[in-house]
């Protein structure tokens, strides 16, 4: 980096600090785990106590946590609800693209731990997109991408961190992601569902062969976009890079099942899904009364969560606090004055009616 663009990212980080919003505001944190330091950011709303609930939020593929909380406008919808959120940040690395240009690589693990990358199905077509292979996995097959750092653990060290520092009600703990975060969401919610009361994806499947359920009840909530050409809804090859997900009627097939829901797949009518242009369908009647499954398709949407963003934003950028980490980013602008909550307002309305005392071991 020259001496020119140095001193112009510090006067943009300076400037863009100087106008920071509440709803802005985030705790920079670290923790040590396989070696590396690993960051992650938490918005505490002023009227936060021991009863409120805690959110945590996965970004997606290249994006950064404080990237997808500013591009979302997430913290604003956190405080006029009360509920502490906390944004990992994915493990990351520079790459360089055909035009010599470097860029910044951000991933989460989603098969958990390097025994478990079998080879269960075809996640790939031949002519697929080849990702950038991560530098901790050494050599990456033609369908390998995410990182390889064992991000489970990193999520049972953070959470351990969190109960140490902040107050918050443990049986109204949630968890939503978008596309890898999403994915990273499904592993966490089978492998460690007792940790949270109820979860959400948006446009997120897990690879062919990797559909998972929960080991212990686990309200669910799956938000896809009917023309996303990344991650197919229908476990057919997305065009825009050829890799292959579980389709979304078996991803909440197998996750109603394993709750013992009698009932559905049958339409889910919620004012907000209906505000939000969405078409939802639940199953029911699961071993725990109140419990449901619910998918949602926003029938014209791309690999976007296209009811809770700004046009012309991206996920990519960062706040001040982790541009001191990730100084080739884009600046996130200051956030507008008006507001969007449309597709939060369906996450949190499903998330919300739950809590984790009522969920037991199978």
């Amino acid at each position: 980096m020259t001496i020119s663009r140095l001193s112009i990212l510090i006067a943009t980080v300076l400037l863009l600090a100087s106008v920071q919003s509440k709803g802005d505001e985030m705790l920079y944190r670290t923790l040590q785990h396989d070696g590396l330091d690993r960051e992650y950011f938490v918005h505490v709303p002023a009227d936060a106590d021991e009863r409120s609930p805690l959110v945590l939020i996965l970004h997606g593929y290249t994006s950064t946590a404080t990237g997808f909380a500013t591009m979302h406008d997430l913290n604003r919808h956190a405080d006029d609800h009360s509920y502490i959120v906390v944004y990992p940040q994915g493990s990351h690395f520079t790459d360089t693209a055909e035009d010599g240009q470097q860029y910044r690589v951000t991933s989460w693990n989603l098969f958990g731990d390097a025994v478990s990358r079998r080879n269960a199905g075809p996640q790939c077509t031949e002519d697929a997109l080849v990702y950038p292979c991560p530098p901790e996995c050494g050599e990456c097959g033609q369908c390998a991408w995410p990182s390889c750092n064992n991000d489970v653990e990193f999520f049972d060290r953070l959470f351990e961190a969190l109960a140490t520092e902040f107050s918050y009600d443990e049986n109204r703990v949630y968890m939503f992601g978008e596309s890898n975060g999403g994915m990273m969401m499904f592993r966490l919610a089978c492998d460690r569902s007792e940790r949270f009361a109820a979860v959400a994806s948006l446009i997120a499947q897990m690879p062919e062969g990797f559909v998972c359920s929960p080991s212990t009840d686990l309200p669910m909530l799956l938000r896809y976009g009917g023309e996303d050409q990344v991650v197919r809804f229908d476990g057919t090859p997305g065009s825009a890079d050829g890799f292959i997900y579980t389709s979304v009627t078996e991803t909440t097939s197998v996750w109603a099942n394993a709750m013992q829901c009698k009932a559905g797949p049958e339409p889910w009518h919620n004012e907000y899904a209906q505000i939000a242009g969405l078409q939802c369908i639940v199953h029911s009647a699961c071993r725990v009364p109140g419990h449901e499954v619910v998918s949602c398709v926003n029938p014209g949407a791309t690999h976007e969560w296209a009811e809770q963003k700004f046009d012309g934003w991206t996920a990519r950028c960062a706040t001040p606090q982790q541009l001191a980490l990730m100084p080739d980013q884009i600046p996130c602008p200051p956030l507008p004055d008006q507001r969007s909550t449309k597709g939060i307002d369906v996450i949190w309305d499903f998330l919300s009616r739950y809590r984790r005392e009522n969920i037991n071991a199978r």
